[in-house]
């Protein structure tokens, strides 16, 4: 008896499922091979510790970004002697900044900025805001404080705009004049 022969279309059928079951078991090593995989590793970088140059003295900002405040006290210092409160301490400003203060600050000042809230002594450390050496710094010291952060405090520039931030001001120093 002869052999049966099979149809060339069987035959083309195996050819395929072979072809792709080969693609399929070597597809990840291939794809690892291709020039545009390591794209990320020949790119430009700085070297550890260092950042993108910092705006030049005394220049605008084009793009609607707030040149960068140093989170040292000598830099928050200076940014309170520089920084003047454009934002009028009216009952809507302070009323704003009650609202903000309750969101972002309460959780380690309290509510009355004692320095009292319920994450001191489990996370950080917190200020007392009515102490005579925060009372006795200028406004853009609070803000700059606010925007980039302190010692242990971590900034909100991120979260609030500046008019929130200088809200947040003059909620503070009502506080300060308003407290037992």
């Amino acid at each position: 008896m002869a052999p049966v022969k099979k149809p060339q279309a069987y035959n083309n059928v195996r050819i395929s499922i072979g072809c792709l079951a080969l693609m399929w078991t070597t597809w990840g090593t291939v794809v690892h091979a291709l020039p545009w995989d390591n794209d990320m590793y020949w790119q430009p970088t700085l070297e550890e510790g260092t950042s993108l140059k910092p705006p030049v003295t005394d220049t605008v900002p084009t793009t609607g970004i707030e040149p960068p405040i140093p989170r040292r006290i000598t830099d928050r210092i200076k940014a309170g002697l520089r920084l003047r409160n454009p934002t009028k301490s009216t009952e809507q400003s302070i009323t704003s900044g009650k609202r903000l203060f309750g969101l972002y600050c309460s959780m380690c000042h309290g509510t009355e900025g004692k320095g009292d809230g319920p994450m001191v002594g489990k996370v950080m450390p917190s200020s007392d805001l009515h102490a005579n050496r925060i009372k006795r710094q200028k406004d853009g010291y609070l803000y700059a404080t606010i925007r980039s952060g302190g010692l242990v405090m971590p900034g909100y520039g991120h979260a609030l705009s500046q008019t929130e931030r200088w809200d947040l001001v003059n909620y503070i120093r009502h506080l300060q004049k308003h407290s037992q």
